[in-house]
């Protein structure tokens, strides 16, 4: 185990995950509680790439499709794969939408219509803050 490593059951290396996009630097949090299980999330996008809680066995195992590495949360042919979504989840048929009388044009990058937030939607932005007390 590499001194940054984290003891971990999931198996995942915080160097995996780091690296500078857009001038900020994405991490690996690895979150447990008193039963062991964890949940590995990444500050881009809210990417939850492990959980690990026991299967029918007892055996503790990666319940979710994740990714390996950051580079494989940039790249997802699916980019929306285990991540946040939104401003809103689903489509907006056409991109267009009226609320209380104005009308509003969206991105489209689903065919005709926007999908998940569009163009900058939560998956690929840093939005994960992080407190704790000890």
């Amino acid at each position: 185990m590499s001194t940054t490593e984290t003891e971990n059951i999931c198996g995942l290396r915080r160097e995996d995950f780091q690296t500078t996009i857009g001038g900020k630097q994405t991490d690996l949090y690895i979150l447990k509680n008193a039963n062991g299980n964890e949940v590995a999330i990444t500050n881009y996008g809210g990417a939850l790439v492990a959980i690990m809680v026991p299967d029918k066995d007892g055996k503790r195992a990666n319940v979710i499709q994740g990714h390996d590495n950051i580079q494989d949360v940039i790249n997802s042919p699916e980019p929306y794969l285990s991540t946040l979504i939104g401003r809103y989840g689903n489509r907006i048929a056409k991109g267009k939408f009226q609320l209380n009388g104005k009308k509003y044009e969206l991105f489209v990058n689903n065919g005709p219509n926007c999908l998940h937030g569009g163009e900058t939607g939560w998956n690929r932005k840093f939005n994960i803050e992080l407190q704790f007390q000890v």
